[in-house]
Parts: C-alpha cells; sequence; structure tokens
C-alpha cells in the first residue's frame, strides 16, 4: 500500500490529548470506574472496537483482541497493522490510538496473557510465554484478508516494553515500532534503582494491577468484581471488555475465573537482580534488555522516548541507543510526564504544556512510521530538552560533543572546588524524614507528574556542597557519576545523592538524582554485563555483594540520572547527600540511625564528576 497520500493528511488530523500516552502506569481505569458506570455512557464515549475476538495462542489460551478499522470498516485495500499490546484493558488503550485508522492503519489492541479479559495465569508480567505469544500475534495479523503484512509496534510505558521485546522476535512482518517510556531495564529503570527497592511503586502497581486481572476494581474503596457478581461487569468497562457474542460476559468471566496471578510480596525479598521472587520468576528477565541480542540481530528501527524526569525512562532510552549501534533509532528525552501530556521542567514549574506539543509529537511518530514504512532510512540521532532553557538540540552521540566531564572536589566549609584540599572529614546523622514529595519522576509512572518545588527546606536536612557561582551560562549535558570515600554507622547504608541548582535568591531546583544500597558498590565487569550500563554501573547481583563494616572506610562510586539542563551566570550547582526518600523507597540502615563519615583531599578525595561545556545560544 503506497502510504504518502494519508501521511500527508497528518498536519490536519485532530488528535485526543490521550493518544500520545494512553494506557500507561497509571490508574486510569480507577477514575472511569469512579466517576461514571458503562450503563450510563453514551455510546458515542465508549468507542467501541470495530471487531473484537478471542484468539488462541499455541497452546489453547485466548488472547482477547480488538480491532480498529479506517473508517470503522474492514479495509478494502491492504492495509498496514498497529499492534499494541495492554495489560490496563484494550478498550482504554484503543481509542487513544483511532487517530492513526484516518490515515490508513487498523490498530490491533491485545490484552496480554492473564490479563483483565484474556485467558491464561499471570504469574509473571511479560513471562516467556507472553514473550513467545508476540510471534503468533505478529503472523496472525499480517495474514489476514485485509493486511498489506506490515506490522508496527507501538506502546507507552508497559505497551513500551512488550513493543521493544517485539522488535526482538524473528518475524520478517514487523517492521519497527515506536517505544515511549520504556522501562529498558525494570530493575535497575524502576522498581529496584541502585538495589534500592522502590517500595511505594511495587505496591501500589502491584496491587492495582492484581484486583485489575482478578476483575475486581483497582482502587479498593470501590466495591466491584466481576467474577462475584456478573451485575458488576459492565460498570468495570473499559478495563473489561467482553468480546463480540459476549454481551452476558460468560467467557469474560471463565477468563477470570481461572486467574492465578502474582502479587508485590512475590518481589519484597528478591534484593538482588539475580533473585527469583517467590512467583519463581526473575525481575529482570521481563526487561527489554534481556531481550537484547534479539534486538541487535533483527535490527528493527525504533522511535524511542524518555523523559529526564520520568522514572529512569531517559537512562533506558539513551541505554538501548549506546547498546544496540546497528539499530536505527531515533531518540526523544524531553522533560515531559509519563504519557508526555504535562510538561514538569523543574526550571519553569508553571509552564504544564508539554514539549514537544501533543501535535508536534503526532507528527514526528508519523513521521517515522513514514520513512519505515516508505523504506526511508531511519537516522540515529538524539533530540533532547535542555531543562531550564525550553529548547531542544540533536545529537548523534551521548554526551554531545564538546561536553567534558569536569570534577568537582567535595571542599571544606561544604564547597565543591577544582582541585582537592587537604585532607578533612565531615559527619552527616542521617535525617530519614527527608523526602523529595509526594510529586516526583517515582510518582510520574503511576499517573502523578513531577513537580519539584523549592528544595531549600528539605535540604536543610541534608548535607550539601555547593560549587562557587558559575562565571558564565553552562551547558549540562550527560550522566553525573558521584565518588564518595565514606563510612556509615550501619552494616547496610542506602546513598541518596541529588544534582541541583542554587540560584541567587536561594531558591534550590532539582537537577537529577542517583542512589546506591552500598552492599552493591562493587565495579561492574562491563564485559560480563548483559548491556551497556554507561559510567560507574554495578552488577546488582547477589554474588557480587559486598558487606559493610560499620566505621571502616569504603569508596562509593555511581552514576545519577542523564539529564541536560541550562546553569545560568551567578547559579552554583549543589550535591545533596541523603540517607533515604520517605515517599517512595524502602527504609535501610536496618531501620536504625545511621551516620555518614565522609572524607575529602588526599588519597580519599570524594568527588562529583559533572558533564558540562559552554552554553552556545
Amino acid at each position: 500500500m503506497k502510504f504518502n497520500r494519508f501521511f500527508s493528511q497528518a498536519a490536519s488530523i485532530g488528535i485526543a490529548a490521550g493518544l500520545i500516552g494512553a494506557c500507561a502506569h497509571t490508574q486510569e481505569p480507577v477514575e472511569a470506574v469512579a466517576s461514571d458506570s458503562a450503563e450510563e455512557q453514551p455510546a458515542a464515549a465508549r468507542q467501541p472496537a470495530d471487531k473484537a475476538y478471542y484468539l488462541p495462542m499455541r497452546d489453547g489460551v485466548r488472547l482477547a483482541i480488538n480491532l480498529y478499522y479506517p473508517n470503522g470498516r474492514e479495509p478494502s485495500v491492504p492495509s498496514p497493522v498497529i499492534l499494541v499490546q495492554t495489560r490496563y484493558g484494550r478498550a482504554d488503550a484503543g481509542p487513544h490510538y483511532r487517530p492513526f485508522t484516518e490515515l490508513g492503519f487498523v490498530v490491533a489492541v491485545v490484552d496480554t496473557r492473564g490479563s483483565t479479559s484474556s485467558f491464561g495465569k499471570r504469574r509473571v508480567d511479560i513471562g516467556p510465554a507472553e514473550i513467545e505469544d508476540m510471534d503468533e500475534l505478529i503472523a496472525h495479523l499480517a495474514t489476514q484478508s485485509w493486511s498489506s503484512g506490515e506490522v508496527v509496534a507501538q506502546g507507552t510505558s508497559y505497551l513500551a516494553d512488550t513493543a521493544d521485546i517485539a522488535t526482538s522476535r524473528h518475524a520478517p512482518a514487523l517492521k519497527g515500532a515506536i517505544i515511549r517510556e520504556v522501562d529498558f531495564d525494570v530493575y535497575r529503570n524502576l522498581f529496584f534503582p541502585g538495589g534500592v527497592v522502590n517500595e511505594w511503586f511495587l505496591t501500589n502497581w502491584g496491587m492495582a494491577t492484581k484486583a485489575m486481572d482478578e476483575g475486581r476494581a483497582p482502587d479498593p474503596s470501590i466495591p466491584l468484581d466481576c467474577r462475584e457478581r456478573v451485575s458488576d461487569c459492565a460498570m468495570l468497562w473499559p478495563m473489561l471488555d467482553p468480546v463480540d457474542g459476549d454481551e452476558e460476559y460468560t467467557l469474560l468471566r471463565q477468563a477470570l475465573a481461572g486467574r492465578d496471578r502474582w502479587g508485590p510480596e512475590d518481589y519484597a525479598e528478591a534484593e538482588f537482580i539475580d533473585d527469583a521472587g517467590k512467583n519463581g520468576y526473575v525481575l529482570f528477565d521481563a526487561s527489554p534488555s534481556a531481550q537484547l541480542d534479539g534486538i541487535r540481530r533483527e535490527a528493527k528501527p525504533a522511535q524511542v522516548w524518555g523523559s529526564w524526569m520520568d522514572g529512569g525512562t531517559a537512562e533506558a532510552a539513551l541505554a538501548r541507543y549506546r547498546s544496540a549501534p546497528e539499530v536505527p533509532m531515533e531518540i526523544w528525552l524531553t522533560g515531559n510526564d509519563h504519557l508526555n501530556l504535562v510538561g514538569t521542567d523543574p526550571f519553569r514549574p508553571e509552564a504544564k504544556t508539554p514539549s514537544p506539543s501533543i501535535e508536534e509529537q503526532f507528527g514526528a511518530m508519523v513521521s517515522f512510521y513514514q520513512n519505515v514504512l516508505t523504506g526511508m532510512p531511519v537516522e540515529r540521532r538524539i533530540h533532547y530538552y535542555v531543562l531550564g532553557a525550553n529548547e531542544y538540540r540533536e545529537t548523534p552521540i551521548w554526551p554531545p560533543a564538546g561536553i567534558e566531564d569536569t570534577p568537582f572536589y567535595l571542599g571544606a566549609q561544604n564547597t565543591l572546588i577544582a582541585t582537592p584540599a587537604n585532607t578533612g572529614v565531615d559527619h552527616y546523622d542521617v535525617d530519614f524524614s527527608h523526602t523529595t514529595g509526594q510529586q516526583t519522576r517515582w510518582s510520574a509512572q503511576f499517573g502523578v507528574p513531577a513537580g519539584y518545588g523549592d528544595r531549600a527546606a528539605e535540604d536543610a536536612k541534608l548535607i550539601v556542597f555547593d560549587t562557587a557561582p558559575m562565571a558564565e551560562d553552562m551547558e549540562l549535558a550527560g550522566t553525573p557519576v558521584i565518588d564518595l570515600h565514606m563510612a556509615a554507622q550501619s552494616d547496610d547504608p542506602a546513598i541518596f545523592v541529588y544534582l541541583e541548582d542554587v540560584a541567587p535568591d536561594g531558591r534550590v531546583t532539582y537537577i537529577t538524582e542517583g542512589v546506591l544500597r552500598a552492599v552493591n558498590r562493587k565495579p561492574a565487569d562491563p564485559a560480563s554485563q548483559p548491556y551497556d550500563l554507561g559510567p560507574a554501573g554495578h552488577s546488582f547481583k547477589r554474588a557480587d555483594a559486598l558487606p559493610v563494616m560499620p566505621g571502616k572506610p569504603m569508596r562509593v562510586q555511581f552514576s545519577l540520572n542523564p539529564v541536560a539542563a541550562k546553569i545560568k551566570e551567578g547559579h552554583r550547582v549543589r550535591i545533596a547527600i541523603a540517607g533515604g526518600d520517605a515517599g517512595f523507597f524502602r527504609r535501610y540502615s536496618n531501620n536504625g540511625p545511621d551516620r555518614f563519615t565522609i572524607f575529602r583531599g588526599g588519597q580519599k578525595a570524594s568527588s562529583i564528576t559533572i558533564p558540562l561545556r559552554k552554553w552556545k545560544g
């Protein structure tokens, strides 16, 4: 099929805001249930699929599929297919992709194995059987009578992870993928950054999705249960969506009745990356990075999105970029929320409009599909937003050319200085009440956009070190690395480090952060890692754990999340060191007090390396 005539229409298509970030790690179905029952919603608002059916897999497990056709009718000319694999309810995702049908695509949205309306067990998310299902789904869609034989995968968040993994499969019909807010490594980028349990997300997301897969409202205050009462099923739409001919919910309730679903408690004691949970599965194996060999072998063109202010999605996108150099890849690194609907630049807290705009994002996706489906090359390039500058820059490499890793050493009187000074020591009694708040990069994946305010009050609970005021505007772009020579009072500390901007008026603006549980401090051998971890990587394997001896000096070196920001003349750069974040992460130090002793100068010169270059307007 020739697509130029379809893609030329893209600029004139009006799109709903929900298109860009449909069905991420959010509780959107909860809101739908709480506000209006399905029976009360007008037919137009429900936007039902044009066709809905169960497709049996090789083992007999049936997956629910919704098809959305151009003009609402099965196409009379061969049409390409966008495959969307969700675990949040295909009826919730489908309408958001409707604008692509106006370009001539058929959109196929699938409830993955064991989730919501599909049959099967779900002892793990993105397990081996779910990954194998992708082969059959792609082949099925490519061989339909109306299909051009061309399939592309798309999605945001979990849906992005499935789209990413689809590119690793030996499926000639799959031509490429748009992967938005991906968790390339679900251990490092989301659930256990730095080996520290993101307990808030693991618990809340795990319990909400468990309820969804068991046919209950994810909000426990809403007493709806499709398994128990058929009368509740309609009110759980769009989370639960019967296929055509199942108006009495007989098949859907059969699917729910056979559910065997993992819970967050399964991973509560899986501390290291190679630990199997109580469900028998290793969390890392659900990562796209675990399929890197296939991603590189198949070399499917990909457009990958992440954000400096959204969990570890920026690092996830960059890790994919550097780990698969032979794959055509276009990267977009924004300052937006998880759904790319809200701007969350901490230097511009009043600016909520996303950048790129909704229309510009759609245009970038359409342009990518046009290149893929017409045989045009996809250039390897990174588009990155600069926090505080409200502008995008482009580079084929990361960090960008001209960036220099600039060391700053911890000095006396809480300073950061260019050269190591005389030896010294600082003590910090950890204040475990410290928090980054309720609107952070870690809340973003559960639907609450980051909204960092002035950090000055929280920094008063921490130990901080500041540079001198910048003599000129600087661009910070890359991955900062902290190198601490320190001791701890406990034998199991976690170290949090925040990189911040301090304005002349004293306002403290969050830029990025990093964390490491100290037992994971052994430097990783790059050759033995599953992908390119970037600077100062760690394996997080149980066998590589190093004991912490209370009071004994140790070297703790780790990277912060990558970022790009403009540091203005007269502003200082600060690092703030904490022992916890009460809002999101498990408390370490054995739940007792802790005291950090930080060494300066001499052979134990603690430092932070910041990637900088002079600002070029």
